[in-house]
């Protein structure tokens, strides 16, 4: 062999000039390299770059294009020769006088040398006798740090009094950075922390290709998609860095011709997408701007339109009068803009704790929107963290110190509570994941992220405070306050009557500045804020900018706006959401008044101006509060209106009390008026008790329960009757545990007495309902239990099993009565026709098969399905079989002519199990995507979509009475629901019956203070 060699890269070698040239090649040529310690030893092939040559008698470097990378080949990690001095080094190479394989040379590092003209630096090497010919291009690591900081250049001989043994010379990774540019690692940070990822960082986008494939699915199959997700899903960087790539790069057919635009609503949606570059939407209609534009650029034959933060639209209320230009003339355009059959497509990308609101303000826009619903994964597998903790890094030429991306990913699973054996990390903490890797990036140290780094920042867990608090910290004391007012001015306070939830908001600077300051508006305090404002921008916490419009950079800049980088702060900074609790009453008014007066300012209507509550609560803070402007002259003008009509009634009064007459009259008013505002006191309170039922159902569901009673004995509101409703709808104080897997399948007996439940832990259990204890275990299937079900008699047990069969039981003996086998996969699911007489099986293998139960021999096969088969269930009548599919529809069929009647599409996961009600008129599905649903089956409609399960949905089963569903998911929980709505009255007696408990004492004091004492439920 003429030298070594290591590689610095993705299919990059370097060595040493002097190595290519006793190989008998030069620059450009191409050459054999061995690999003796990969599996195999193989050769493979490279080309010597000639832009990298530099000849031996220079900085002798050579760099070598292979044209493959042998299998257990990788590249290694550089560092810097710069401070290494003393430590020990060792290298690989293959002396004449070591095995074929070569061996080790060890040698300790000294000083940085100017070796000659032309030659650049070198690293001198002491004590390295074991260095030598054979060694020269091999590379040589620091054994303190690992990493490698050079490549083994020359071995010097002995002088003639033999001194000079030992010494050899390295050719630093300085040298080999200026050599071969790519090795040098970027400056630029990899991450984003709580900013999004945007077109430009797509290349350091990474681990949300699931997610990416099922926004182009949805795309392929409809022109629109809603996008719901949770704050710090990542929902924006999806798309912008994820989706509209992979578009350009023709994801789907004739996307790369497809035209982004990509709005966000802000204060204003049509001043939005004119800087975005569609002038003309609000006049003209968002339709009508579109063709404008394509047709003004026929190189694109269609536009896709992103409005991403999409709930900015939905955050003003829906009462009052509503401007030409307002919200709701936007959410009317994007409705028509959906339902247009032009060449538009729409994404709307919106924070999922708004779809009620959505639900309730655009009724009709959800309806053209739904069938393109997507909802982001919940959760990043172990693999998806490995892409978005290690690749971006990599890219930038940077490293992870062994183990820690697994100590990350391990300390991002603690916080997940859906269970130890998902291995599943929620997708809500990606934002902290961000902010810590670009805190690491930060402190790296020769090219490596490392442990004591993460250990230094507080991990994930505590990056996201230690950041926010750091920031604080720098600031003087009497700074703080200013502080705190500046961010809780940029969160829009949570709007219980309306449903609304905290959401952070865009305020113009000048705004921004009144609210902050203690003092009188001047230079002087203004200088004072914008000293804060500059370090809570410096630090990332807040982010500022001027919009302009897109394409047109030399237009007028608009106004200056500021913002929190993330609603993650909300959220996740302790101090921030005791800030926000403490400034609530505060910035609710404010918003009040705002929207209040943005109404007076248009119409200059002297109604529209503050009076009352409003009135005298706004002159209240206005002695302890700094106003914006245009909010405090706001509330001079509304003072001084009510001055007036003080002033005009005592002049009424002085008449009045003249005439007896007209004093009776007053008298009745003052009744009428009386009975008026206990009337609206009483609908105010229940609107807030169904609103905080509302935010306490998913953590505490009996208070939410109980606040949903007394909402709806107050007042029989329309958010009253809502929250009953949704109380009445919680899953049953029934959990079924034991399985040590996850429950796939579920099935009641026909006496509805029995339930069975079918297991990944490869048994099937029988269950007493009424107690919830367990019966019985039958155990034999020689896999997980996908699928079970009773015949008619109930004495019979049919389960499908991995193994490729379904089995019958007898349920008394627990004993297996035959084995059906045909199937050429995993059988999913198995359903009794009524008769008893016929079988029908679901499989991995795409088909549907009826088998006849005495003789065990298969009848019809039912193809359609382009996926897995999981679930199958018989109509009452036995004419009908309805199927769900991994391909995410279910369909019905004939039984007599194997044909499909109708195919129910809606869900956003593969349909796992499918159910039939004993009237044979609701079909019931559960889905991978975490929902149940109730369908018609006459108009192949959903009528109700069951939420509660942590997990997939694996199975769904009505009870004979068809008024309990069963569900068996992935959380290792079976959950019974009650599906028939009753009316009010029984709604509340099912829900006193099923808690088991009243208001206590503290809770009465905090939701129903000065209200009646009596219980809410009696006992």
């Amino acid at each position: 062999m003429a030298g070594a060699g290591f590689l610095v890269g993705e299919g990059v070698l370097v060595t040493c000039a002097h190595v290519v040239t006793a190989a008998g090649c030069g620059p450009g040529d191409r050459l054999r390299l061995a690999f003796p310690h990969a599996p195999g030893a193989p050769q493979v092939q490279g080309q010597v770059l000639a832009e990298a040559w530099r000849a031996p008698e220079g900085q002798d470097v050579a760099v070598v294009r292979l044209e493959e990378v042998p299998d257990g080949v990788w590249a290694l990690a550089l560092g810097s020769a710069a401070g290494c001095q003393g430590h020990r080094v060792r290298s690989f190479g293959f002396p004449a006088q070591a095995p074929p394989g070569g061996h080790f040379g060890y040698g300790v590092a000294g000083d940085l040398l100017l070796s000659g003209v032309g030659a650049g630096t070198v690293l001198q090497l002491t004590d390295a006798n074991d260095l030598t010919t054979g060694f020269s291009g091999g590379p040589v690591a620091d054994e303190v740090t690992g990493l490698v900081i050079g490549m083994v250049t020359a071995i010097t001989a002995p002088d003639a009094y033999l001194k000079g043994l030992g010494i050899a010379y390295v050719t630093p990774t300085q040298v080999l950075r200026e050599v071969w540019p790519e090795l040098v690692e970027q400056e630029v940070c990899p991450y984003r922390g709580l900013e999004p990822f945007t077109g430009e960082h797509a290349g350091w986008f990474h681990g949300r290709d699931a997610a990416i494939e099922r926004v182009l699915a949805g795309l392929a199959e409809h022109r629109q998609a809603l996008l719901l997700g949770p704050s710090g899903s990542g929902k924006s960087s999806l798309i912008q860095a994820g989706v509209l790539p992979a578009l350009a790069a023709s994801a789907l057919p004739g996307s790369d011709q497809w035209l982004p635009v990509i709005a966000r609503p802000g204060q204003n949606l049509w001043a939005e997408l004119e800087r975005a570059g569609l002038p003309g939407a609000g006049t003209d209609g968002i339709v009508a701007a579109a063709m404008r534009r394509l047709a003004a650029e026929p190189t694109y034959q269609r536009m896709l339109l992103v409005i991403d933060q999409f709930e900015e639209l939905l955050t003003q209320p829906d009462s009052g009068p509503q401007p030409p230009d307002g919200p709701q003339d936007a959410l009317e355009q994007i409705t028509a803009a959906i339902s247009s059959h032009t060449a538009l497509s729409v994404i709307l990308v919106m924070r999922d704790d708004f779809y009620p609101r959505l639900a309730a303000l655009a009724p009709d826009l959800l309806d053209a929107a739904a069938p393109g619903l997507l909802n982001v994964p919940v959760t990043l597998s172990p693999q998806d963290l490995t892409a978005i903790i290690t690749r971006p890094a990599h890219t930038a030429g940077a490293h992870f110190e062994e183990g820690l991306p697994e100590r990350i990913i391990t300390d991002l699973q603690a916080g997940d509570h859906t269970g130890p054996t998902t291995q599943r990390t929620p997708v809500t903490l990606l934002p902290p994941l961000e902010l810590a890797l670009s805190q690491l990036w930060e402190r790296r140290r020769d090219g490596y992220l490392t442990h004591q780094a993460y250990h230094d920042i507080g991990e994930v867990t505590g990056s996201l405070a230690t950041w926010c608090n750091t920031a604080l910290d720098q600031l003087p004391p009497a700074q703080r306050p200013t502080a705190q007012r500046i961010l809780t001015a940029l969160v829009r306070p949570a709007d219980d009557t309306h449903l609304i939830p905290a959401v952070r908001q865009q305020l113009p600077l000048t705004t921004l500045r009144d609210l902050a300051t203690d003092t009188p508006s001047g230079q002087l305090a203004s200088q004072r804020v914008d000293k804060v404002i500059a370090t809570l921008t410096h630090h990332r916490i807040i982010t500022t900018h001027t919009e302009h419009t897109t394409g047109q950079p030399d237009t007028i800049p608009g106004q200056p706006v500021a913002e929190l980088i993330h609603d993650a702060l909300i959220r996740d900074w302790t101090e921030l959401r005791h800030w926000v609790t403490q400034d609530h009453q505060f910035h609710d008014w404010l918003r009040r008044a705002g929207e209040q007066r943005a109404r007076w300012a248009e119409h200059e209507n002297p109604d529209d101006l503050l009076h009352g509550t409003d009135l005298a609560e706004g002159l209240g803070w206005s002695t302890q509060r700094s106003l914006p402007r245009d909010v405090a002259a706001f509330l001079t003008a509304s003072r001084q209106r009510q001055q007036a009509a003080i002033r005009r009634t005592r002049r009424l009064n002085a008449f009045l009390a003249s005439a007896l007459v007209v004093a009776v009259v007053v008298a009745g008013l003052f009744f009428w008026q009386r009975q008026t505002a206990i009337t609206a006191q009483q609908v105010a309170k229940s609107r807030q008790l169904a609103a905080q039922s509302t935010a306490l159902i998913s953590t505490d569901p009996d208070l939410a329960s109980l606040l949903a009673i007394q909402a709806y004995r107050t007042s029989h509101t329309t958010e009253a009757t809502t929250s009953l409703y949704a109380a009445i709808g919680l899953p049953l104080q029934h959990r079924l545990t034991g399985h040590k897997g996850p429950v796939w399948s579920v099935a009641f007996s026909p006496d509805g007495r029995t339930l069975a439940t079918g297991s990944a832990d490869g048994m099937a259990r029988l269950w007493d309902v009424a107690t919830g204890q367990s019966r019985a275990t039958l155990t034999g299937d020689n896999g997980p239990v996908r699928s079970l079900a009773f015949s008619p008699d109930g004495r019979t047990l049919a389960t499908g099993s991995q193994d490729h069969t379904a089995r019958l039981w007898d349920v008394a003996t627990g004993q297996s009565r035959a084995t059906l086998t045909g199937h050429n996969d995993a059988v999913w699911s198995v359903a009794f026709s009524p008769d008893g007489r016929i079988l029908a099986t679901g499989s991995t293998d795409t088909m549907a098969r009826l088998w006849d139960v005495a003789t065990g021999q298969p009848g019809a096969t039912l193809t359609g399905h382009t996926n897995t088969v999981w679930s199958v269930a018989f109509s009452p009548d036995g004419r009908t079989l309805a199927t769900g599919s991994t391909d995410r529809t279910a369909r019905l069929w004939d039984v007599a002519a194997g044909s499909t009647r109708a195919t129910l599409t809606g869900h956003n996961g593969p349909v796992a199990s499918v159910a039939f009600s004993p009237d044979g008129r609701t079909l019931a599905t559960g889905s991978a995507d975490g929902t149940a649903r109730l369908w018609d089956v006459a108009a192949g409609s959903t009528r109700a979509t069951l939420i509660g399960h942590s997990g997939l949905v694996w199975s769904v089963a009505f009870s004979p009475d068809g008024g309990t569903l069963a569900t068996g998911g992935y959380d290792h929980t079976t959950r019974l629901w009650d599906v028939a709505l009753p009316g009010q009255t029984k709604a509340i007696k099912m829900i006193c019956q099923a808690i088991h408990r009243d208001l206590t004492s503290q809770e009465r004091s905090l939701y129903l203070s000065g209200q009646s004492s009596s219980p809410v439920c009696p006992s």
